[in-house]
């Protein structure tokens, strides 16, 4: 059931750190410790080698959230004294040094991301069972470990939340996420601190407010160990600009965390994109891109997509919209956006595949060109690539003779009631449409999307017996933004959001109608001093005090 799968990626357990043997009996060689901040203050309780192996910290790696979570648990659960300051080292040093390499952090980005997964398609069924009834078992494989410590891990969690051990999720486990792997070795070998500094090319998709594309500057920080970032961010219609400053640290090279704002963060409404926002992206091992999502809210339910690349000395796209053309339009705008681009672009210099004809250049700047084009009725569907002379973006624009579905992304969400201590947790929908794909069939695999559709919003709430109920749940606006109601009812609302297609129209001449499957509930208290354990997250990322 959706519901499920949405309770389960907003629990905040903790992942704990297995208690293998002694360091020295470890059937694989761990990772040695040199950073003496962490030797001293992990030492006090872990047991350390002759080989600088400190036991438990040599036998694991995890992302930064993983360890993260794990400073957390040893500042609260066993009081270890550690200034922000050496927290914040201590989560860098162990990030990097005992980290995942990206092709094992790239499957497992979604949870850094706090993007709502459904798990059953992708992840052994073994571990969905086992961790997806309490939090995305995704965060499972954001770790690695022995075959010895897998067990060991499992048996403690199991008696710290009651339940019965799988041996099943052991195995599975333990096959999915071991400590030694040919990435980790190969990776671990050459990682290097990246150049980062400069100037990146920045694409940005903000659900409910389109495209949006600019360009960011990264400049190293006065202490030496984040990046101070500038970026401004203009929508492909050109009517709005977002311009946010911020402060980053990259760990192993390729795990990009940090934190923006805009100036008026402060006063920002809820559903406005200058609020302050969390930074998770991955960049590429040769440090040319990088993506991820940028987000917040008390779930982390609003979120940015974005995409960044190293501003090239020659021309290239980074951006086409619309995303996709209609056969048979005629005299369609069509924005390709990029860098560089040369003085002097004609019709002829634009390329955007069979079926699909350059009238002219209506405009042409550095950045920016807007070409007026039209597509035959028999242009072949699918995705295809645009080009301006040598330079290309694969994928770019997608040609359909119709709309045959419309989906409400996230399809399976979670919204929040608030309370004394806790912000209401809100949702943006989108209605995004979708060809049928080359198999002629709705809602397979090979379905082409087609980019955001123009719908009518509304909501029916499940059980309903009066309108009263759904007065009682919340609204959502003309932009598909649902804002829970301002009075806690203390009860949970299932609640379908209902996206009707306000031109596009089905087989049966009805107009496409796309839901999506919102639970509305109280904020969830799972973790005593929840309140100082979300502010231990900025403690130590900012080495601001906890209040």
């Amino acid at each position: 059931m959706p519901g499920a799968t949405v309770l389960a990626a907003a629990a905040l357990t903790l992942f704990t750190l297995a208690a293998p043997p002694f360091a020295s009996a470890q059937p694989e060689a761990g990772i040695p410790v040199t950073d003496p901040l962490v030797r001293a203050k992990c030492g006090t309780c872990h047991a350390a080698d002759d080989r600088g192996r400190i036991e438990r910290v040599s036998w694991a790696r995890a992302t930064p959230e993983g360890w993260q979570a794990a400073t957390k648990r040893m500042i609260v659960e066993n009081a270890v004294a550690v200034t922000p300051i050496e927290a914040r080292a201590i989560v860098g040093y162990l990030s990097s040094k005992h980290g995942l390499a990206p092709e094992e952090a790239r499957p497992v980005m979604y949870a850094a991301e706090r993007r709502v997964r459904d798990e059953s398609q992708t992840l052994n069924g073994a571990i969905v069972a086992a961790c997806g009834k309490c939090h995305q078992a995704a965060r499972a494989l954001m770790w690695r470990r022995p075959a010895a410590d897998w067990t060991r891990f499992v048996e403690r969690h199991a008696t710290r939340y009651r339940f019965t051990p799988d041996a099943k999720a052991v195995a599975a486990l333990t096959e999915a996420a071991p400590l030694q792997t040919r990435e980790w070795n190969a990776w671990s070998a050459t990682a290097r601190p990246p150049a980062l500094a400069g100037q990146w090319l920045v694409t940005a998709h903000i659900p409910g407010r389109g495209n949006f594309h600019g360009d960011m500057t990264v400049e190293p920080a006065s202490d030496g160990d984040a990046f101070v970032t500038r970026t401004r961010l203009r929508s492909v219609d050109g009517n709005t600009t977002l311009d946010r400053t911020g402060r980053s640290v990259v760990y192993g090279g390729t795990a990009w965390r940090g934190r923006s704002s805009a100036s008026n963060a402060a006063t920002a409404a809820a559903d406005d994109p200058a609020n302050d926002m969390q930074e998770v992206l991955l960049i590429a091992s040769d440090g040319s891109k990088a993506e991820g999502r940028w987000f917040r809210g008390q779930y982390q339910e609003l979120g940015i997509d974005v995409k960044m690349q190293r501003a090239p000395a020659g021309p290239v796209l980074i951006l086409v919209d619309p995303p996709s053309l209609k056969a048979g339009s005629n005299a369609g705008r069509l924005r390709v956006i990029g860098h560089g681009f040369a003085t002097g672009v004609t019709a002829a210099d634009l390329s955007a595949g069979p079926g699909v004809r350059v009238r002219r250049v209506v405009s042409s700047t550095a950045d920016e060109i807007v070409a007026e084009v039209d597509v035959a009725p028999d242009a072949p569907p699918g995705r295809r690539a645009v080009a301006v002379r040598s330079s290309a973006l694969e994928n770019a624009l997608a040609i359909y003779d119709r709309i045959d579905d419309v989906k409400v992304l996230p399809d399976s969400s979670l919204a929040s009631f608030g309370s004394e201590g806790y912000t209401r947790g809100y949702q943006q929908f989108e209605a995004i449409g979708y060809h049928r794909g080359p198999d002629g069939k709705r809602r397979t695999a090979d379905d082409v999307e087609l980019g955001p559709v123009d719908v009518t919003w509304s909501m029916e709430v499940f059980y309903e017996v009066d309108q009263t109920r759904r007065d009682r749940v919340g609204t959502v606006s003309a932009a598909g933004f649902f804002t829970p109601a301002a009075v806690n009812p203390g009860i949970n609302s299932d609640v379908w959001v209902i996206a009707t297609a306000k031109h596009e129209q089905g087989a049966d001449g009805r107009p496409l109608v796309g839901k999506g499957y919102l639970v509305v509930t109280v904020p969830t208290y799972t973790f005593d001093g929840r309140v100082y354990v979300r502010d231990l997250d900025r403690w130590i990322e900012e080495g601001s005090s906890p209040r």
